[in-house]
Formats: C-alpha cells, structure tokens, sequence
C-alpha cells in the first residue's frame, strides 16, 4: 500500500471511528459502557491528531477542501468527546450514550462536505438524533423542543443565506445571523440549558464555527463585519451581565458563549488560528464544565491557556482592522475577567457556595478537568509554535 493511500485510509477511519464508538457503547453492557467509550473516544483523538500530522492530499481526497486549521479544529472536537465522556457517568439508556459520538462524528464530516449546504445538511441530521434521543423518555418533549428549536432556526437561516448570490451585503448578513443563531450565541438567542444538551450542543456549535470559516469566502464583507459586530456585542454583554444575575445557572450560561463569541470574532477578522485556540477553550472548558472554577477562568481567557493566546493573536489581527473595535474587544475582555475573578467578600465560584481554594481552583481534582486543563495549556503553547514552524 502506497503511502499516499494510507493516509486516505488513515482520514476516512477517523471519520468513521465515532459511528463505531457509538455502536460499540450501545452494545456494550451497562456497567462497562463507560470504559468501551473511553477506549473508543481515546483512539478517536490518536486518529485525529495522526491525521493532521499525515493529511491525505491529492486522488481521491482532493475535493475536500481540507486546511491544516479545519484538521486541527478536528481534533478539538476529538478531544472534546474525550473529555465529555471522563466528565459523564454511566448513561442507562442506551441511545444516550451514542448521543456524543454521533454528534462529534457528524461534526467532523459536516466540516469536510464538499459544499457548505451539504454540511450544513449533515448537521441538521446530527441535530435531528439528539433532539430524538433526548425527547424519548416520558416528559422530556420540552427539553428537545428547547434543544433543537434554535439551532434549528440557526441552520435554516444559514440555509437561506446559500440561495443568495454570494459576496452580496444580504447575503452575508443572512449567513452570519444563521451561524450566531446556531452557537446560541448571547444575546441574540438563548442556548438549551439543564440535562444532557452539552452532549449535542459542544461537537455542534464547534462545527458551525469551523463552517464559518468556510463561509467567509462566500458571504464577503458583509458576513466578516457582522460577525465581527456580533461577537464583540455578546462580549460585552457577558463582561455587563447585572450583579443581580449571580445564580451559578446564569453566570455559567453566560461565559459558555465568551469563547465562541471570541471566535466569531476571530474569524471575521481572518484570524482561523486564533479562532481555533478559542474552539480548544469552548470544546475543553464550555458545556457543562463553564460553571467550574478553573473552566470558568479559561473561557474568561485568564493566563495561561489556549483561550488567552488565541485571544491575544485574534486582538493583534484586530488592530489592522480598526483601532477602535480592538480596544472596544480589549475592553470587554477585561471587564470578563474582572467578572470572573473569585469573590474576595464571599470566596465562592460563581455563586455556588463551592469554596474558591487557591491551588484547587486552578488544577481541578477530577481527571476529566485535569485532561482538559493539561490540554488546555499544551494547544496554548503547541499552536503558536506550530505557526512558527510554518503548519499552519
């Protein structure tokens, strides 16, 4: 086998490899579900790293219009399954189980489809299994409503914005709103709280970020401003949220969207790697760990960390493009993390009674914090000296 055929095999068992931790978890026994899903999301981010390190380039992958940035955004989703699987216990249903590698499975492939609309297809049907999973058991058809109504109106927008001619101002407008819509993205639309929604919601809006990113070149000027304007108006409202909102509920749901509202940001200056360290943050720390401490502090962009150097890097592009929107950005980021610095009256974290303890705080006691937190630092320090190295 030539080596040129191997890395083709190599990317299309990476792709494949969650669909068969899926069916591995639901046929595994209850007890050992979680174990068969470590093992299968473990080699699921081994695959993934070995696919960026050895891409498939030319025959038969050429129309896949890969980038070292879209490889690497693969695996953040890989190692954000890793650790949603560590963090969650064993699941009794099932079809609860499939739910994260399904999600992360069809992220990945939505992010190489040959035409966006395709992606964006590949996504709806990610959402469609979720929605159905989680709307099963008896009275949870609200949560499911509450799950896939936005992000449902976030793919139709985004949708409608591809029947448009593109570079055109409406249609970047339609296709920025589509993909705020879809990363639940505050305040302009509020993200599923409560129950098992992170399962979904991290690989989802992690992919509709990397599709940004592929949508820049068809929705023009217009598409890079408004989601420049967008992300820099949810900043600021994280870093204004009223000092009446302190349950843990409101300030977690809050700082989830801090790093994507960043990204968006990134991307619509042009900056795909900073926008890449603030997905690592989002798909690491966002979901159902933003209500911790030390996972609260990395989506603030507290030093060190992959968020804080993709946040550095996204403000250094800024700059060239308006002085005056990179010290707005500067400004909201550091109200954030004023917002996120512990209590000196109350020392607690965000309103939970958890004690805020010095070193505890900052490295977590769960392995599922600890994988993230080590993470974390290693793609803070990994990325830019990758980009030295000329990878990306």
């Amino acid at each position: 086998m030539r080596f040129e055929d191997f890395t083709v095999f190599l990317a299309a068992l990476a792709f494949v490899w969650p669909f068969l931790g899926a069916v591995g978890v639901c046929l595994a026994p209850t007890e050992r579900s979680r174990d068969v899903a470590l093992w299968m999301a473990g080699l699921g981010c081994a695959l993934a790293v070995a696919v960026f390190v050895f891409p498939a380039t030319g025959g038969v992958s050429a129309d896949w219009e890969d980038d070292p940035v879209q490889r690497a955004g693969r695996v953040m989703l890989a190692l954000g399954l890793w650790v949603t699987v560590l963090e969650h216990g064993i699941f009794r249903e099932r079809l609860l189980r499939s739910v994260p590698h399904v999600s992360t499975a069809l992220a990945g492939l939505g992010c190489v489809a040959s035409q966006a609309a395709i992606g964006l297809g590949i996504l709806f049907l990610a959402l469609a299994w979720g929605v159905f999973v989680f709307m099963r058991p008896a009275g949870q058809a609200l949560a499911g409503w509450q799950i896939g109504r936005t992000a449902a109106v976030g793919l139709f927008l985004a949708l409608a914005g591809l029947t448009l001619p593109p570079h055109g101002l409406t249609a970047g407008l339609v296709l920025a709103c589509g993909l705020v819509v879809m990363t639940g993205l505050p305040p302009f639309c509020t993200p599923a709280r409560g129950g098992h929604g992170a399962l979904l919601l991290v690989p989802f809006c992690g992919a509709a970020l990397l599709l940004a990113m592929r949508l820049r070149g068809y929705g023009g000027s217009g598409f890079e401003m408004a989601l420049v304007a967008a992300g820099l108006v949810s900043v600021w409202t994280t870093a204004c949220l009223p000092g009446t909102a302190r349950t843990a509920e409101n300030r977690a749901s809050a700082f989830r969207g801090f790093p994507i509202a960043l990204a968006l940001m990134a991307v619509g200056v042009g900056a795909d790697v900073a926008a890449l360290l603030l997905l690592c943050g989002w798909c690491l720390a966002g979901g159902s760990r933003a209500g911790r401490g030390w996972a609260a502090r990395a989506l603030a962009c507290f030093p060190p960390g992959a968020p804080f150097v993709g946040c550095l890097l996204m403000l250094s592009v800024l700059v060239d493009w308006s002085w005056a929107l990179a010290l707005l950005a500067v400004a909201g980021v550091l109200l954030g993390i004023a917002r996120a610095w512990p209590d000196a009256s109350a020392r607690t974290v965000f309103g939970t009674g958890e004690q805020a303890m010095g070193f505890r705080d900052v490295w977590p006691d769960d392995r599922a914090g600890r994988l993230a937190f080590v993470a974390l630092a290693g793609m803070g320090f990994l990325v830019p000296l990758a980009m030295m190295l000329g990878a990306f």
